[in-house]
């Protein structure tokens, strides 16, 4: 799961990023760490789904399509809600498209989520499954414990760096030396750039 997560949150960055060059005409940062192209969304979206549905392998293309639809669609608005909860923040907004559900998704994303779980369980997880298997047990373990050491640190400093960014809105001179680390490190300016589309909430600010 460690590694469906890390390949899962590299292969989503690469993927929403040429989509927003394809769609936007724009090269833009879809990244949700601070550290390396990686989506903690689809990252998680990938690891869950291989959790959940894999066990039903055997069901039909039309199962997991609306099983994908579905979870998917519940998934991403539950993303929505926890980072604007947690850090204050919106990173997308589906206001302005039609068939939109709270401005968190969309029936059109719904779709594609379900299309997305046809593709993996059917397609491309049995071969990549087979291909991590391959990996020697002792050298699998100590890759796989650098992997979650990495992800932890990563994880850790990206959410100081949102709250930092968030709380520097009304009180932009620091508090204490790890403040003034993430003010120095990762300012507005910088922060901005990484995640362009990021909002602060009002009640955030």
């Amino acid at each position: 799961l460690i590694w469906l997560f890390l390949i899962g949150a590299f292969l989503g960055d690469i993927v929403e990023t040429i989509f927003c060059r394809i769609t936007m005409g724009v090269w833009m940062s879809r990244s949700s760490m601070v550290w390396g192209p990686f989506s903690i969304v689809w990252g998680l979206a990938l690891a869950a789904a291989t959790l959940l549905l894999y066990r039903y392998r055997d069901r039909s293309s039309s199962f997991f399509f609306v099983a994908g639809t579905l979870l998917g669609g519940l998934y991403e608005y539950l993303c929505s809600v926890f980072t604007e909860l947690v850090f204050g923040t919106v990173f997308w907004d589906y206001s302005k498209m039609p068939l939109n559900i709270g401005g968190r998704t969309n029936v059109l994303y719904c779709i594609f989520w379900g299309l997305l779980a046809v593709a993996w369980i059917k397609v491309l997880y049995p071969p990549m499954s087979k291909g991590i298997e391959k990996i020697p047990a002792l050298l699998g373990k100590v890759i796989t414990w650098v992997i979650i050491f990495f992800l932890a640190c990563d994880g850790l400093l990206t959410g100081a760096a949102m709250l930092r960014y968030t709380d520097r809105q009304n009180n932009p001179e620091p508090k204490n030396v790890a403040e003034a680390f993430l003010d120095n490190t990762y300012d507005d300016d910088w922060m901005e750039h990484h995640w362009p589309n990021m909002v602060v909430t009002k009640d955030a600010e």
